[in-house]
């Protein structure tokens, strides 16, 4: 039995398009706390979308490695439910380190949800077994 797997060539394109996309909402989020005038979309998603990006990219950048190597997927999922964890306990007990905020870890809970649809969808279609030549 073959125990080696690669992304489908869909599942690399969505992967870096997902990247892509966290990486200029950080880029915009970051620029505003320079110029007041630059926001995401509106003044409440532009103070909160750091949170979303920060949970999506350690999800994604955790997550799919493990994916790749074929653990098995309730390790995924388990490290969602951290990530989810975290955000809440962050932003709502944390206040020494953290001005408490609860729009903060919901939308570090949206991130880690589109990246727990993303590995849900190429755990079952995204992924293929790579055959070795003997």
């Amino acid at each position: 039995m073959n125990n080696k797997v690669k992304p489908k060539k869909v599942t690399k394109i969505v992967y870096n398009c997902l990247i892509f996309f966290i990486a200029i909402l950080a880029f915009i989020r970051w620029m505003s706390a320079f110029d007041k005038s630059i926001v995401v979309i509106n003044a409440e998603i532009n103070s909160h979308i750091s949170n979303f990006a920060l949970s999506l990219v350690f999800y994604l950048g955790v997550g799919f490695p493990w994916i790749l190597q074929k653990k098995p997927f309730n390790k995924i999922i388990l490290l969602g439910l951290f990530i989810i964890i975290a955000n809440v306990i962050c932003e709502t007990v944390m206040g020494f380190m953290n001005t408490t905020d609860i729009l903060d870890a919901i939308y570090g809970i949206a991130g880690t949800f589109i990246g727990f649809c993303y590995f849900f969808v190429i755990n079952k279609y995204g992924l293929e077994d790579i055959h070795e030549e003997r």
